[in-house]
């Protein structure tokens, strides 16, 4: 298998495992990893998704040798491609890249379609298509001046330099910058921690940054008081209210 996934306290695991070819994307990979994300944005058992990988790549993009042939055609695999990247974006749900080692082409746009990204110091993010004569996929022309600006996504399409990961959190595109030995350590607890959340809450203030980003500030600030006002009738509004009156601790359901 290509793919390997655990649930644990809430939490999906979903970790790409083709070590030998640096976790590079294939057709069997590639639709593994869309049922995986299908499966977690679906289940009410799994309230956080972690993607990472095996070995010393999180992963270096679509295996070339399969764009070079017909398997890789862009009406082949857009479909798969699609589901992967706007699930993580758009599920409902925090979703967390923990980068073991380089994201390049399409797993640079995996990991910067999650919502938090974690990385070890080795785990530098290229767009390097320019030299296979391509430009960037994966909705990477959208994520990553987002997340770094435009001037620096440039200069990354133009000449297919790696971004260090030092300078990935410099930008915000990371996180943290963690020790090998401490990355999916720190990720399960922050992850277990968002699991026993108000995910209902944390869905909406997931809904409202992705709105923002099309949206004046006037519709930004009307759709914030939409779902405040939604989230006030449920019952995790009413527990965390009465947690902090009380001065306790709140134990949310999801509801």
């Amino acid at each position: 298998m290509s793919l390997r996934t655990s649930e644990e306290n809430g939490v999906m695991w979903i970790r790409l495992d083709r070590p030998d070819a640096m976790n590079a994307v294939d057709a069997e990979l590639r639709a593994a990893l869309a049922a995986a994300v299908r499966i977690s944005e679906q289940s009410q058992e799994i309230r956080v998704v972690v993607v990472t990988g095996s070995g010393r790549a999180f992963c270096s993009g679509a295996d070339v040798r399969e764009l070079a042939g017909r398997d890789g055609a862009v009406d082949a695999i857009r479909g798969e491609y699609e589901r992967i990247l706007t699930g993580l974006r758009n599920m409902p749900k925090p979703t967390i890249a923990a980068l073991n080692g380089v994201a390049a082409g399409v797993g640079a746009s995996i990991a910067m379609a999650c919502d938090l990204r974690f990385a070890v110091p080795e785990a530098s993010l290229i767009e390097a298509f320019v030299k296979i004569g391509l430009t960037p996929d994966g909705g990477a022309s959208w994520l990553l001046p987002r997340l770094v600006g435009a001037a620096k996504a440039f200069e990354m399409m133009y000449t297919g330099e790696p971004l260090s990961a030092a300078d990935a959190e410099r930008f915000g595109l990371y996180n943290r910058v963690l020790p090998a030995d401490q990355l999916e350590d720190t990720v399960r607890e922050l992850a277990e921690r968002l699991a026993k959340g108000p995910t209902i809450a944390l869905a909406a203030a997931k809904r409202s940054v992705n709105f923002s980003f099309n949206s004046t500030f006037e519709e930004a600030l009307d759709f914030e008081f939409l779902l405040q006002s939604v989230l006030m009738q449920g019952q995790d509004f009413k527990e965390g209210a009465a947690a902090f009156l009380e001065k306790r601790k709140p134990e949310f359901k999801g509801e």
